[in-house]
This record gives C-alpha cells, sequence and structure tokens, in this order.
C-alpha cells in the first residue's frame, strides 16, 4: 500500500495508529475493580488517575477510519476488551470534506477521527477539540511521547492546543545491501556518516557491472521524490511565510545549502534515472541499489520477502556536519477527537490506552513505529515479523528528531518533490531553479487562498 507513488509516502507511512486509557465507575466493588484496570493500563505514557466518575452505563466510542473492520480491528479490539464500559465501533468512511459533510448530514458523529488526509476539512468544519484540557482532567502526562511530533501538532492551532494525538512515527533510516557493496568492494556504511560522505560513498557503488546498471543511493524512486526531502527536512526551515503565504525559497540560505548537495548527487553520472517510467517504483528491491534512503517499514512493505532482504541491514540516515545527530522532525497523522463528540472523556480514554506502552509495544512489535521514545519500546519493534530479525533496530530511532517551531500550511504548494526531475535533467542553477519554483508556488497559493475566501 505504500509504494504506490512516492508523493503520497506520508500518508501512506500512516496507515496504522491510535492513543489513551481509563475507565470508570460508581458503585463501590466496581470502583475497585475500574481502579485495578486504571493502574494497569497506567505508565510512562499514562500516569495517574485516567478514569472518569460518573454512570457504568456502556458507552460506545465511535472512530472514524479508512481501512475496514478487520485493519480496525488489529488496532482497536484489545482496547475494547481491556476497558469494560466503553464500546468501540468503526465508522467506516474518510476524513474528507465531502464524506464528513455526509456523515454530518446523516448525523452520524463519529466521536474520534482519524485525520490521515490532513486536518483541513476538520477546521473547515469546525470539528476539533483540542486535547490541552481533557489532557488536564484527566492526569495525562504527555512526557513520553515524542516530542517532535506533538510539538507539531501544536504549532499547527492557533492558540498552540494539541490538536491531536499522534498514530504511528513516520522517521527515517538508511538501508544498504551487502551484496551491492561486496560487489564493488567498498566498506559497508557507518553509523555516524554526514551528507558530504554521502556523495562519496554513492559515487564510488554508482557504475555498471556485468551489464547492470549500478546506483550508490535512492532517496525516492530514480532520486527524486519526497525522500529526496529528508536533508533540506533535518534543517528544519519554513519555506512560506505562515501568515501571509510570502514564498521565502530564495531567501532561506537552508534551501541553497539544500540544492547544492543534490547538485552534487546529480553530478554522479547514472545516479539519476531520466526514464520517467522507472521513476514510479523504487529500485532498491531489484538489487540494483546500494542504499536507500525510506521509512523503517519500507522493508516490510517494499520488499516483504525475507529471503531477498537476507543481506540488507539499515544504519542511521546521513546528516549535516554542522547538525550532528540531528533528524527529521517526527511525522503522524493525528487522531482527533469531535468536538461534536457527547463521549469526549471516553473518547479521550481509548486514545490514552492506545499511547501505553502496553498498546505501543503491540504495535512496534508488528512493524509500526512507536510515537513514544522509550527504548524498551523500540528494541521490540519488528519483533513478530521475521523480515526484521537480525537487523540493526536501533538505527531506526537512535538520531534526536528536530523539533518545529512553525509551520506554515503554505509549504505544502512549494512542490520540490514534483521539481526536482526539473533541477537534475535542466542547467539551471540554483538561483534560477529558485526563481521559477518561486513563481510556480505563489500561483497556486494565490489560488487556494482565493479558494478560502
Amino acid at each position: 500500500m505504500k509504494m504506490k507513488h512516492p508523493f503520497v509516502l506520508l500518508l501512506v507511512l500512516s496507515m496504522m495508529i491510535t492513543l489513551f486509557a481509563g475507565c470508570g465507575s460508581s458503585a463501590p466493588s466496581e470502583q475497585k475493580e475500574a481502579t485495578e484496570t486504571a493502574k494497569e493500563t497506567t505508565d510512562a505514557v499514562a500516569q495517574g488517575d485516567t478514569t472518569t466518575t460518573g454512570s457504568t452505563e456502556e458507552v460506545t466510542v465511535k472512530i472514524l477510519y479508512p481501512w475496514g473492520q478487520g485493519f480496525f480491528d488489529n488496532l482497536f479490539k484489545d482496547i475494547d476488551e481491556k476497558l469494560p464500559n466503553i464500546k468501540i465501533e468503526l465508522v467506516d468512511a474518510q476524513a474528507k470534506l465531502e464524506p464528513l459533510q455526509e456523515l454530518n448530514a446523516k448525523q452520524i458523529v463519529p466521536d474520534i477521527i482519524f485525520a490521515n488526509w490532513g486536518i483541513e476539512p476538520l477546521e473547515e468544519l469546525g470539528m476539533i477539540e483540542p486535547l490541552d484540557d481533557l489532557m488536564a482532567k484527566h492526569n495525562f502526562d504527555e512526557s513520553a511521547i515524542d516530542p517532535s511530533i506533538l510539538a507539531y501538532w501544536r504549532a499547527v492551532n492557533p492558540e498552540g492546543k494539541l490538536t491531536g494525538m499522534p498514530s504511528s512515527s513516520d522517521n527515517y533510516t538508511m538501508y544498504y545491501n551487502k551484496e551491492v557493496f561486496d560487489l564493488f568492494g567498498v566498506p559497508y556504511p557507518s553509523e555516524n556518516m554526514t551528507w558530504e560522505e554521502m556523495v562519496d560513498l554513492a559515487k564510488q557503488l554508482t557504475g555498471e557491472r556485468d551489464g547492470i546498471q549500478y546506483r550508490g543511493l535512492e532517496m525516492g524512486p530514480g532520486f527524486s521524490g519526497y525522500e529526496a526531502l529528508v536533508p533540506l527536512l533535518e534543517l528544519n526551515t519554513n519555506l512560506t511565510d505562515p501568515k501571509t503565504g510570502e514564498v521565502l525559497i530564495d531567501k532561506k540560505p537552508e534551501m541553497t545549502k539544500y540544492l547544492e548537495l543534490m547538485k552534487k548527487f546529480y553530478s554522479i553520472p547514472g545516479i539519476y534515472d531520466r526514464d520517467p517510467e522507472a521513476r514510479k517504483d523504487y529500485a532498491f528491491g531489484k538489487k540494483n541499489v546500494a542504499m536507500i534512503v525510506s521509512w523503517p517499514g519500507y522493508i516490510k512493505w517494499g520488499i516483504g520477502d525475507p529471503e531477498v532482504a537476507k543481506n540488507m541491514d539499515s544504519v542511521p540516515v546521513p546528516v549535516w556536519a554542522d547538525l550532528p545527530n540531528i533528524a527529521p522532525p517526527s511525522g503522524s497523522h493525528p487522531y482527533v477527537i469531535n468536538k461534536y463528540s457527547e463521549h469526549k472523556d471516553a473518547a479521550f480514554q481509548v486514545l490514552a490506552e492506545y499511547v501505553s506502552a502496553e498498546k505501543q509495544t503491540k504495535l512496534a512489535k508488528a512493524g509500526d513505529p512507536p510515537v513514544l521514545t522509550d527504548p524498551k519500546v523500540y528494541a521490540e519493534f519488528g519483533a513478530d515479523l521475521d523480515i526484521y530479525k537480525g537487523k540493526n533496530i536501533q538505527a531506526f530511532f537512535s538520531r534526536e528528531a528536530a523539533v518545529p517551531k512553525t509551520v506554515s500550511k503554505w509549504d505544502q504548494y512549494v512542490d520540490i518533490p514534483g521539481s526536482l526531475s526539473k533541477f537534475a535533467e535542466s542547467d539551471m542553477n540554483i538561483q534560477e531553479f529558485l526563481r521559477v519554483l518561486k513563481e510556480e508556488s505563489e500561483t497556486k497559493i494565490k489560488e487556494a487562498m482565493a479558494k478560502a475566501h
């Protein structure tokens, strides 16, 4: 599912998760049982009393999720069984504007919404209930959750409130194929490579052997696409002004620094594939690419076969020399509590249970990157999957994710991934490329602003 198109990487990476814990009771015997249950689910993530007082009547929490009952049960069935007074029910729909409007017209009110298509439709319909008050009410400790993710979902809120809880964490690693390294007689990559060192290494591993063209590095199919933004993401900068939408790429030294690096990569003969058909899919799995920068789940979804992957391993994603150990900000699509829900407390308990160490460990074992920063949870990643056995799992989580300070919704209209092929194939210098991209981006932003009014 994650392999359909490189530009939807972030969308498809997030197919997996949701969050939180607790329950409540009023009768003395029932209070004791509920308290014991709450203590079991309280851990490094949810400290303190996550129960709510009041009726023991069963509450149904409806969750909007777009991939059917099977995937839904994998995520929520155990939570349904664990919370005695809460029944969890699927609303099989997409969190896009029209489907949400149709549900509203039918008076179907999901309590939790998986916003994997972005929060704009929910903002337009006024359906977002920020979580800060619920977190305070339930004494929820957020300190175990990846601060990079929380910072992003606070930055998108005008008041700095938490828009939603993260699903799985989207981060990056670098896989390499030992067979290609051995063929070229090149030592395997180290744990602490810079991007400049990566240029030299990729150059050594790009060339023809026995009539087969090998490429040293792949960052998106054909060396274009979203993964090629990883060096820029590590620099953690906005491309546009969050308030005015002004395109800033020609004024940002980070942008020039990134494109200078990409120019070096594209100057390696043969590393970029000019065939548009070849750029529709990844080549690493065909064993003619030495390294690929991708997400931890790539080997699960993109390779799939443990036999094919037996000589593949990973090291942490390369870094900038002046920003050692800094990875791109962690991404995650949020689970949002619906402002119109009548069961916000129960919905929060479901989410609290979802980010408990117990639940996150289960999800990690199944190959879903956890949203917690607990090394014990990280260590369990992929434990239930043969394809991860013997792999350097620590490489997926060893870098420190950059923490976003501001987020501009206008950045999405600066299509760097869609423009990299033009940059790779043209004779334009960096400033010429930025000027053209800026003009194209300004037109898109003006159109988006016009539609919003």
